[in-house]
């Protein structure tokens, strides 16, 4: 089973509609792993890609959203009930400023991925995996975060890279087939995001901004992996996001397609 993981940003988009339209091997499957927390932009994405699908001979498109990430960080646990905040989040320790583990990608995106690779092969809870090709949608100038699978009968799969398509590539397709072009693919309370990422939220998105906030706060003094000083921020600066005014420098790094 060939499965093309969609994060529904630039590069899965873009490989989603390739793939669809036999400009690169036809995937059986393309998965979407909603955390419940993605850009309101993204989700409007989403809805164009489905409707172009069953005009189109689209791949299938399966959306998973049993797990939520901001359900969970607001109410300070993690998706099986335990108390947990999976996001690399900022704190005090040793002197410097430190990041929390980031388990969100792991909880939120790749297990409801494979689960539902599980049901689309009817696996039983113990029957083992069958040979599935996970696509990820990784471009040529991002050939460094190529990595293998450790998952049994699991294979991941670069199709953009075999066929040697950047990202500039990727826009002409969205060119080509008079698509829009998808931003990056990230919760909205990422703490990867750069004050210029965070300066257009709060001016774009003001209901999301406040959601964000009330992460911020949630997080500040009930996270398992708790700082020096006992408290933990999504900004690096250790200010609470309400509080901060922010620059336009680049952005960090965005876990697009996770």
């Amino acid at each position: 089973m060939k499965v093309i993981s969609l994060g529904l940003g630039v590069q899965s988009t873009a490989m989603y509609l390739m793939s669809s339209k036999n400009m690169i091997e036809r995937a059986d499957h393309a998965i979407f792993a909603d955390p419940g927390a993605e850009l309101p932009r993204t989700y409007e994405i989403l809805e164009y890609l489905q409707d172009w699908a069953k005009y189109n001979d689209g791949i299938p498109i399966h959306t998973t959203n049993n797990k939520n990430l901001l359900h969970d960080l607001l109410n300070n646990t993690n998706s099986t009930g335990q108390r947990f905040a999976g996001i690399p989040a900022f704190s005090h320790h040793n002197g410097k400023v430190s990041m929390a583990r980031r388990q969100c990608t792991s909880e939120y995106k790749i297990k409801p991925v494979m689960s539902k690779v599980r049901e689309l092969h009817k696996l039983k809870k113990y029957q083992r995996m069958k040979n599935t090709e996970i696509w990820l949608g990784i471009s040529l100038d991002e050939i460094q975060r190529m990595k293998e699978s450790l998952l049994y009968n699991v294979k991941y799969i670069y199709p953009l890279i075999d066929q040697r398509v950047s990202r500039s590539d990727c826009l002409n397709i969205f060119k080509r087939f008079n698509f829009p072009v998808p931003p990056k693919s990230s919760c909205i309370f990422c703490p990867y995001h750069s004050d210029k990422n965070w300066k257009e939220l709060k001016k774009t998105y003001p209901e999301e901004w406040e959601t964000c906030i009330k992460v911020d706060n949630a997080i500040k003094n009930n996270f398992i992996d708790r700082g020096k000083d006992g408290q933990m921020f999504i900004h690096r600066s250790l200010i609470p996001l309400e509080r901060i005014e922010f620059a336009d420098q680049q952005e960090l790094f965005m876990c697009e397609e996770g």
